[in-house]
């Protein structure tokens, strides 16, 4: 299954596929096509074998009347797989065939000594369909400390700090990419947030968490965070209703037993809690508030 990191770089070309533009360009001096917009392409490759090959991501760069000008294949590859030199091709062949566009393959290797294998392996294709594919590693994407840099391409501000995670001047990105995230409207914000959170290792998050939430002064939550954060308010919630409950009870000298207690303090289900807190006010034994 693959991992946040390795869904990380795929996640930033769908929010941003002008981040894998200016990768053809500045990385590889790939001459773009003065494109109008780009849109996902299925990523499924089907062959005259009965079997599909999946590729991470496929984007097409469009005219205005969203005719493909340019198609990219997107690879996220952290470890050496050999068969990669053929269904690589495949991905390229399919999409060329399909739209009659050239087709560029990008493959991003965090690791340098698995992107050199992976070189080598096209260097010599004999007799087979050449293949050129365009590799980079996380010392080709630049670190990112320049705000007005992020704040003109935060994807790239974002792929920046997620390339460096490891390094250690990783902090220095920080006040970039927050004024990345300050750049763009709130919910595009919190999906690059969420794909900071889920690229960086897990010390340079909790780093960057700590810079969010003391020196900048300032939070992000995405969907999942907000879940959890009202979780724990209803949780919170449910056991103030408890201890009332309880505290109730004592008062009115109602004896509770044990497991009555357990009962209680256990429950999370607000409208239960309620509905035995109205009983207890009137209680005399912990039937009259637990019974049916």
């Amino acid at each position: 299954m693959p991992s946040t990191e390795h869904e990380s770089p795929v996640a930033l070309a769908k929010l941003d596929p002008s981040l894998v533009a200016w990768l053809l360009r500045h990385v590889f001096d790939v001459k773009v096509p003065d494109y109008h917009h780009a849109r996902p392409h299925a990523t499924d490759v089907r062959v005259l074998v009965p079997r599909t090959y999946h590729a991470d991501s496929m984007l097409l760069f469009c005219d205005p009347t969203d005719q493909p000008l340019l198609a990219v294949v997107l690879e996220i590859q952290r470890g050496w797989d050999s068969t990669k030199r053929r269904t690589w091709k495949l991905y390229v062949a399919q999409l060329e065939a399909e739209l009659d566009v050239d087709a560029a393959l990008l493959v991003y290797c965090p690791d340098l000594r698995t992107a050199r294998r992976y070189r080598g392996l096209f260097e010599f294709d004999g007799l087979s369909l050449a293949l050129r594919p365009l590799i980079f590693t996380p010392s080709d994407v630049p670190l990112v400390v320049d705000v007005d840099l992020a704040r003109t391409n935060p994807a790239l501000a974002v792929l920046s700090a997620i390339c460096h995670g490891h390094d250690a001047q990783v902090e220095a990105t920080f006040p970039a990419l927050m004024a990345a995230l300050r750049s763009v409207n709130p919910k595009t914000a919190i999906l690059y947030y969420d794909v900071v959170l889920a690229g960086l290792p897990a010390a340079a998050r909790t780093r960057w968490e700590a810079f969010m939430t003391t020196t900048a002064r300032y939070e992000y939550h995405s969907e999942l965070f907000r879940e959890l954060a009202a979780k724990h308010e209803e949780q919170g919630e449910a056991r103030g209703e408890a201890r009332a409950i309880l505290t109730v009870l004592d008062g009115r000298g109602v004896a509770v037993p044990a497991e009555a207690r357990e009962q209680i303090l256990a429950c999370t289900d607000l409208a239960q809690l309620d509905t035995w807190l109205r009983r207890a006010a009137n209680a005399t034994t912990i039937d009259d508030v637990l019974g049916a």
